[in-house]
C-alpha cells in the first residue's frame, strides 16, 4: 500500500483573503466616516485657545501703545477683535480661517461668547458679592496698564459651557476653586 502524500500549498486559503478584505473594508469605512470631521475639525481652533491668545495680545497692544485698547467679540464673524479707543481694528483672531454659510447656520457650531466683570469680594469671609452677573455684563473688556478689571468669559460651544477668569494685568486664565 501506498501512502497519498498531501501536497503543500504556498498560497493564502479563500478563507484568509476574505477576512483580510473585511478588515480592510471596516477600516476604510471608520477612515471615510471621520474623514469630514477631520476636515471641519481642521478648519477650527477651539474659541477658549483663541481667547487666551487674544487676551494676551490685547495686554501686549495696551503696553505697546500706552493706552487702552479694548478685547471685544463679533458673533457673526465667530471673531474676538482688539480695537484701541477710536474704534481702529489692531489685530483679528478668528476661530475659523474659513467661514462658511453650514457654520454660520449651526448654533452649535457658532460660539456664544459672554463678558462679564468680576465684581470685588464682600461678606465676612470675603467670598460673596451683592451684584448679580446680570449686572456686570461686558460688550467689551477693557485693558490698560494703570487699571483694568478682572473679567470672566463664558463660552457655549458644541453644546458644552465653559468658564474662565481672566487676570487683566497678566492676561493669564486664573485658576478656578472647582
Amino acid at each position: 500500500m501506498t501512502v497519498k502524500q498531501r501536497r503543500k500549498s504556498s498560497g493564502f486559503s479563500l478563507i484568509e483573503i476574505l477576512l483580510v478584505l473585511a478588515l480592510i473594508a471596516v477600516l476604510a469605512g471608520i477612515v471615510a466616516g471621520n474623514a469630514s470631521a477631520f476636515i471641519l475639525g481642521g478648519n477650527a481652533e477651539p474659541p477658549d485657545r483663541v481667547l487666551k491668545r487674544a487676551a494676551l495680545d490685547a495686554l501686549y497692544f495696551s503696553g505697546e501703545k500706552k493706552e487702552e485698547v479694548f478685547l471685544s467679540w463679533l458673533e457673526e464673524n465667530a471673531t474676538y477683535l482688539i480695537k484701541d479707543r477710536g474704534g481702529k481694528i489692531l489685530q483679528k483672531h478668528p476661530v475659523y480661517e474659513k467661514l462658511d454659510e453650514k457654520i454660520k447656520m449651526d448654533d452649535e457650531l457658532m460660539p456664544k461668547v459672554s463678558f462679564y466683570a468680576i465684581p470685588p469680594k464682600a461678606g465676612v469671609d470675603g467670598s460673596s458679592s451683592n451684584l448679580s452677573y446680570d449686572n456686570l455684563a461686558l460688550s467689551m473688556v477693557r485693558f490698560h496698564a494703570g487699571c483694568s478689571t478682572p473679567f470672566m468669559v463664558e463660552i457655549i460651544y458644541r453644546g458644552e459651557e465653559e468658564k474662565l477668569k481672566f487676570d487683566p494685568f497678566s492676561a493669564y486664565v486664573l485658576k478656578t476653586d472647582e
